[in-house]
């Protein structure tokens, strides 16, 4: 079997990328100077850096890392029992990560083959008059009460077996990851250096600002949370303002500024940041 490294630079290589991974060095040989050591986790640098780039920088630390989830597992454990009896249980992933696994090239079509086969064939299974269904979803069903009971019965059977039983293990994962970030930027945010970074970005999406809002327990550190992303939003009101403005036919030859793209990053800020596609 091909080693990690020459397997990766082959993908790396057919995303049209050229660069020797087998000369990268271990991260515990990447130099400390790279290290913001006034920040005392690697996640809230992680945040640091993130917040130099546009968008929220938790909606982009937390689609770096269910990439690199994807990428792991089906490099890893494409073969594994418990990885294939997990897909099986949520009908393998949900159209948001099945889709950024195809378009992100996170797994290959042989991969994709053995995973999807695996699940295809237990459906089938399922479906089939000697199989065992999966459990029936805890809810009421919708089926109409005149019909006949065996075919209530078939029906609801054929239900259950098209229904997961588990979610998506990406979405599992993210938010894990979602609820790991926003705990070290609650952690940190007396923190100078990521103050600082988090007032010069983008700000977080409105779903992380709720989620982030929700973990803090310090009366203070909500006001600066919640104080500096309300300047972003009197700022982003008056961009929207202009451009409107400027749409308007006496104003035309003015030209656009900064407020360009005002109403992407207003879709961006109240909804977060868009998937990669």
């Amino acid at each position: 079997m091909l080693d990690r490294p020459r397997k990766t630079h082959s993908r790396i290589q057919e995303r049209g990328l050229h660069c020797d991974l087998t000369q990268w060095p271990p991260l515990s040989e990447v130099p400390l100077e790279r290290i913001d050591r006034t920040l005392p986790t690697l996640t809230a640098h992680q945040l640091s850096e993130a917040c130099r780039k546009p968008g929220c920088p938790v909606c982009r630390l937390e689609g770096q890392r269910i990439e690199r989830y994807l990428d792991q597992h089906f490099y890893e454990n494409v073969n594994s029992p418990a990885w294939r009896d997990r897909l099986r249980a949520s009908l393998g992933f949900c159209r948001e990560h099945g889709w950024l696994a195809v378009d992100q090239r996170l797994g290959d079509p042989l991969g994709f083959s053995i995973l999807y086969h695996d699940i295809v064939n237990s459906l089938l299974k399922q479906l089939s008059d000697g199989g065992t269904p999966a459990r029936a979803p805890r809810r009421q069903s919708s089926l109409p009460g005149q019909l006949p009971e065996p075919v209530r019965r078939f029906i609801a059977k054929i239900v259950a077996a098209l229904t997961p039983r588990k979610r998506c293990p990406a979405c599992e994962h993210r938010d894990e990851a979602t609820r790991a970030i926003l705990s070290a930027l609650v952690k940190e945010l007396d923190t100078p250096e990521l103050t600082n970074a988090l007032q010069a970005s983008d700000g977080l999406c409105l779903p992380h600002l709720r989620l982030a809002l929700e973990q803090i327990q310090d009366e203070a550190a909500g006001g600066k949370l919640l104080g500096m992303h309300r300047e972003k939003l009197e700022d982003l009101k008056a961009e929207l303002g202009e451009f409107i403005r400027k749409n308007d036919y006496r104003f035309s030859e003015e030209g656009f500024g900064s407020e360009r793209d005002a109403w992407l990053r207003a879709v961006d800020m109240i909804a977060g940041s868009r998937k990669k596609t």
